[in-house]
C-alpha cells in the first residue's frame, strides 16, 4: 500500500507540473495572440493618415485659394508628404498587385490634382483680378467725358404732362334697417371729386442725342465685359469641376483602399480571435485531458489503496478472530485436558480401587467385578470418542449405505439409555410416528451414535423431569425426511453458550451444572454435528437457562421396500489341534491371553521378549502368532521379518497394536500380516481371530471392522486387492515355475485379508503341495480351479465396490 501511495503522490506532482507547463505555453501563445490583436495595423494607420491628409489637403487648397493664391510652396510640401506615405503604403502592399495598381492610380491622381489645382488657382486669379474690368471702366469714363464736351445746350424742347386722379371719400351709412330697406341709395358720382396735376418739362435736344450715343457705347462695353466675365466664369467652373472630379476619384480610391485595409484588418482580428480561442481551447483541452487522466489514475489508485486497506482490515480482523479463536481453543483444550484428566482418572480410580478390594477378597464379589468392567467400558468409550473426533477432523470419516429397520434401531437406542435415565430418576418418553415405515437405506451405526450422544447429554444434564425423544418424517417420493428431536427439562444453556455448544472440547458452564457429575470429553456434540453435516443434514439447538434444552436433527433416508433380514451371530468355534504363540512385553496382556485361552481349551505359548520367540523351536502345531508392535528389543514388524522365513504357509500372523488410524492398519496389512487385533480387545474379539468355521466367500464385515467403518479406506483396500490379484493371475497364466510358489503364497495371504478363509486355505494347501514336489500337471490342474474361484471372488468384490 505504501508503494501505491508514493505512486499516487508522484502522479499528482506530474499532473500539476504538466498542467503548469501546458498553462504556461497556452497563456504565452494567448498573450502573443492578444498582442497581435491589440497591435496597430500599419497599413490601416497609413491609409487613415492618407485619408486625413487628403481631406486636410482639400481644406488647405481652399485656404490657399482664399488667402495666398499665388504661393504654392505649402501646398506642394503637403503633396510631397502624401507621396511619401504612398511610397510606404506601396512597400507594405508589394505582394498585392491590385493594391499597387490602386496606389499608382492614386499617385497619378494626386499629380493630376495638383496640376488641376494650380490651373484652378490661375483661373481664379484671373477671374478675381480687376485689371480688365478697370480698363473697361476707364474706357467708359473717357467716353462719357468726351460726350459731355461735345454737347450743345441752346436747343431746348418743352413738354407738358397732365395727371388726373379721382377720389371717392368713404361715408358712414347711419340709416336704420327700415330706411335701408325702403329708401334708395345715393349715387356714388355725386360724392367723388377729381385731382388734376399738370407738369411742364423742358429738354435739351442736343444733349439727348449725345446721351443716346453714349448709352450705345456703354452697352457695347458692358457686353464685352459680360462676355469676358462669362468666359472666365466658365473656365473657372470647368477647372473647379475637374478639380472636384479629381478629388472625388482620389477620395474614392482612398476609400476603396481603406475598406480593403479595414477588411483585412477585421479579417486578421477575427483570425487572431479564432487563433486565440483555439489556443485557449487547446490549453483547456490539454489541461482537461491531464486532469481526467490524473483523476482516473487517482481513482484507480484510490480504489487499489482502499482495497488494500479493506484487505488489510479484513486480514487484521481475521488475525484478531484467529487469535481469539486460538485463545479460545487454547482455553478449550486446557479445559479438555482438565476434563480428560478427570474422565480418564475417574474410571481408572474405580478400576484400581475395586481391583485392590478384589485382591484382598478370597471370593471376589460380582458387583466389584462389574464395577471394574463398567469403568473399563467407560474408559474405552472416552478413548474411542477422542479417536472418532480425530478421524472427523482429518477428513477420513465415511458413511455406509445399508438397509436397516428404523423401528428396531430406535427401540435399541431407547433400551440402551433407559437404565441411565432410571438411575437418575428421570422419565424417558418417546413419540415415534413412522406410519408403517421400517426398512430404510442409510448408516444405522452413525444414526445410533448421534441419538446416543444426544440422549446421553440430555440425561447427563437433567436432574429431574423427563427426556423426550420425538421422531417423525415427511415423505417425498422415495426420500424420507426424518426429524429427530431430543428435549429435556435440565439446566439448559445461555444464548452466548449456544454459539460454542457444538465446538470441540466445550461444555456448558451454567450455574445449574454445579454439583452435577461433570463427565465427558466435550467432544460429543462436535462429533454429532460432524456426523449430521456429513450426511447432508442439519442440527439446531434451542435452550433457556434453567428451562431445559431441545436438539433437533434433520436427516434424509431412502425407503427400502424389501424386508430387513436379521443376521444371527455365529458362536466362535474353538481351535482344535492348533497352538497359538503370543509375544508382548506387557505381562498383564500375556496373563489375560493365558486366561482366555485356558478358558476355551486352546493350546498356547507366551513370550515376553522377541528374542525368546526367535529362540523357540517351531513345530507343526503352531498355526497362529500374535505379535505386539511396540516392544523394547525390536518392533513387531522387525520380528515378523525375522520369523517369516521360518513359518510354513499355513501359519497366520496377527499384529496386536493400539494404532487405530486406518492408514497405520493398512500399512501393517501391506507388510504381510494376516490380520490386526486392536487394543483394548474383548475376549470374544480375540477368539474370533481363530474361528475357522467362517465361510469361504467374500465377507465385507471383516474388512469394515478392520477399517473402523471408513468406507473410503475400505474401497482402497478392495481396489488394491483386485489390482494385485489380477496381476498375479496373469503372471500365473504365463506358467513361470520359478515364481509360481511365490505368487500362490501372496494370493493366500491376500485372500485371507478380505475374509475368504476357505479359498485362502486352498491356496496355502497348494503352496504346501508345490513345496512337496507335486507334479506340474497336477499343480496346473489345481491352480486352474483355484484361479476360477479367485476370479469369482474378484467379481464379488467389484460388485460390492460398485454398490
Amino acid at each position: 500500500m505504501r508503494q501505491k501511495i508514493i505512486i499516487a503522490l508522484v502522479l499528482a506532482c506530474c499532473a500539476l507540473l504538466l498542467a503548469w507547463g501546458v498553462s504556461r505555453v497556452a497563456f504565452r501563445d494567448m498573450l502573443s495572440t492578444v498582442e497581435n490583436i491589440t497591435a496597430p495595423n500599419e497599413r490601416l494607420r497609413i491609409v487613415h493618415e492618407l485619408s486625413s491628409k487628403i481631406s486636410a489637403l482639400d481644406q488647405l487648397q481652399k485656404k490657399q485659394a482664399l488667402r495666398d493664391p499665388g504661393n504654392y510652396t505649402k501646398f506642394f510640401k503637403q503633396s510631397k508628404q502624401l507621396r511619401m506615405n504612398l511610397d510606404t503604403l506601396r512597400y507594405l502592399y508589394q505582394q498585392d498587385t491590385v493594391q499597387l495598381q490602386r496606389i499608382a492610380s492614386i499617385s497619378e491622381l494626386l499629380k493630376e490634382r495638383d496640376k488641376q489645382f494650380v490651373n484652378y488657382l490661375k483661373v481664379r486669379e484671373r477671374l478675381v483680378n480687376n485689371k480688365t474690368f478697370s480698363t473697361q471702366v476707364q474706357k467708359f469714363n473717357e467716353l462719357v467725358n468726351k460726350n459731355a464736351a461735345l454737347s450743345d445746350s441752346t436747343v431746348v424742347t418743352s413738354e407738358q404732362k397732365t395727371l388726373t386722379t379721382t377720389v371717392i371719400p368713404e361715408e358712414k351709412d347711419n340709416r336704420g334697417f327700415l330706411s335701408k330697406l325702403f329708401t334708395r341709395k345715393k349715387p356714388e358720382d355725386s360724392k367723388s371729386f377729381r385731382i388734376v396735376n399738370e407738369e411742364n418739362v423742358k429738354r435739351d435736344t442736343i444733349a439727348l442725342g449725345n446721351d443716346a450715343n453714349m448709352v450705345k457705347n456703354l452697352e457695347e462695353s458692358l457686353r464685352a465685359i459680360e462676355k469676358e466675365q462669362k468666359l472666365k466664369s466658365a473656365s473657372f467652373l470647368n477647372r473647379e469641376a475637374v478639380l472636384a472630379n479629381a478629388n472625388s476619384r482620389l477620395i474614392s480610391q482612398m476609400l476603396d483602399i481603406l475598406r480593403k485595409v479595414e477588411g483585412e484588418a477585421v479579417a486578421q482580428i477575427e483570425l487572431n480571435a479564432v487563433l486565440a480561442k483555439k489556443v485557449v481551447n487547446t490549453g483547456i483541452s490539454r489541461i482537461t485531458v491531464i486532469m481526467v487522466v490524473f483523476f482516473v489514475l487517482t481513482i484507480v489508485l484510490l480504489y487499489l489503496i482502499l482495497t488494500d486497506i479493506t484487505r488489510t482490515n479484513r486480514y487484521r480482523k481475521d488475525l484478531e478472530k484467529a487469535r481469539d479463536e486460538a485463545e479460545f481453543h487454547g482455553r478449550a483444550k486446557q479445559r479438555f485436558l482438565s476434563n480428560m484428566s478427570h474422565e480418564i482418572r475417574t474410571p481408572l480410580q474405580s478400576i484400581i480401587g475395586y481391583a485392590e478390594i478384589i485382591r484382598q477378597q478370597l471370593q471376589p464379589q460380582r458387583k466389584d467385578i462389574d464395577a471394574i468392567y463398567h469403568s473399563s467400558e467407560h474408559l474405552l468409550q472416552i478413548v474411542n470418542e477422542v479417536l472418532d473426533y480425530n478421524r472427523i477432523i482429518s477428513g477420513k470419516f465415511t458413511f455406509s449405505n445399508e438397509t436397516f429397520d428404523m423401528c428396531a434401531l430406535l427401540d435399541e437406542v431407547a433400551l440402551i439409555v433407559k437404565p441411565q435415565a432410571e438411575k437418575k430418576g428421570l422419565t424417558l418418553n418417546s413419540a415415534i410416528e413412522l406410519q408403517g415405515i421400517r426398512s430404510v437405506f442409510g448408516d444405522p451405526f452413525r444414526l445410533k451414535q448421534i441419538l446416543l450422544n444426544l440422549l446421553g447429554n440430555a440425561i447427563k444434564f437433567t436432574d429431574r423431569g423427563e427426556v423426550l425423544l420425538t421422531v417423525f418424517y415427511k415423505r417425498q417420493g422415495d426420500d424420507l425426511h426424518f426429524t429427530f428431536a431430543v428435549k429435556d427439562t435440565g439446566i439448559g444453556f445461555s444464548e452466548e453458550e449456544g454459539k460454542y455448544i457444538f465446538g470441540e472440547f466445550e461444555q456448558s458452564e451454567s450455574p445449574g451444572k454445579k454439583g452435577m457429575e461433570q463427565e465427558g470429553s466435550g467432544l460429543g456434540l462436535a462429533i454429532v454435528k460432524a456426523l449430521v453435516e456429513g450426511q447432508d443434514g442439519r442440527i439446531y439447538a434451542k435452550s433457556d437457562p434453567g428451562m431445559g434444552s431441545s436438539f433437533t436433527v434433520y436427516l434424509t433416508f431412502r425407503l427400502n421396500t424389501e424386508p430387513v433380514t436379521a443376521l444371527k451371530a455365529q458362536p466362535a468355534v474353538p481351535v482344535v489341534g492348533s497352538e497359538i504363540w503370543v509375544v508382548d512385553d506387557d505381562q498383564l496382556i500375556l496373563d489375560l491371553c493365558s486366561l482366555i485361552f485356558e478358558r476355551h481349551n486352546i493350546s498356547y505359548r507366551c513370550f515376553n521378549t522377541p528374542s525368546a520367540m526367535l529362540a523357540a523351536e517351531l513345530h507343526g502345531q503352531v498355526r497362529y502368532l500374535l505379535m505386539d508392535m511396540r516392544m523394547p528389543e525390536m518392533s513387531g514388524k522387525q520380528l515378523y521379518t525375522l520369523m517369516k522365513p521360518r513359518l510354513s504357509p499355513e501359519v497366520k500372523v496377527y499384529a496386536v497394536t493400539a494404532q487405530a488410524l486406518p492408514e497405520e492398519q493398512q500399512g501393517l496389512l501391506d507388510q504381510g500380516f494376516d490380520g490386526i487385533m486392536i487394543k483394548p480387545f474383548r475376549e470374544q474379539e480375540l477368539i474370533a481371530l481363530f474361528d475357522e468355521s467362517a465361510e469361504g466367500n467374500f465377507d465385507p464385515g471383516y474388512l469394515e471392522k478392520m477399517t473402523f467403518g471408513d468406507e473410503e479406506q475400505l474401497r482402497k483396500v478392495l481396489d488394491r486387492f483386485v489390482t494385485d490379484s489380477l496381476a498375479d493371475i496373469n503372471a500365473l497364466k504365463e506358467g513361470k515355475a520359478e515364481t509360481q510358489r511365490l505368487l500362490v503364497h501372496r494370493l493366500a495371504g491376500r485372500i485371507a485379508q478380505i475374509g475368504s478363509r476357505d479359498l485362502a486355505a486352498a491356496f496355502r494347501e497348494l503352496e504346501i503341495d508345490i513345496d512337496a514336489g507335486l507334479p506340474a500337471d497336477a499343480v496346473e490342474e489345481e491352480l486352474g480351479l483355484l484361479i476360477g474361484q479367485l476370479e469369482h471372488l474378484i467379481s464379488s468384490v467389484n460388485a460390492y465396490s460398485m454398490s
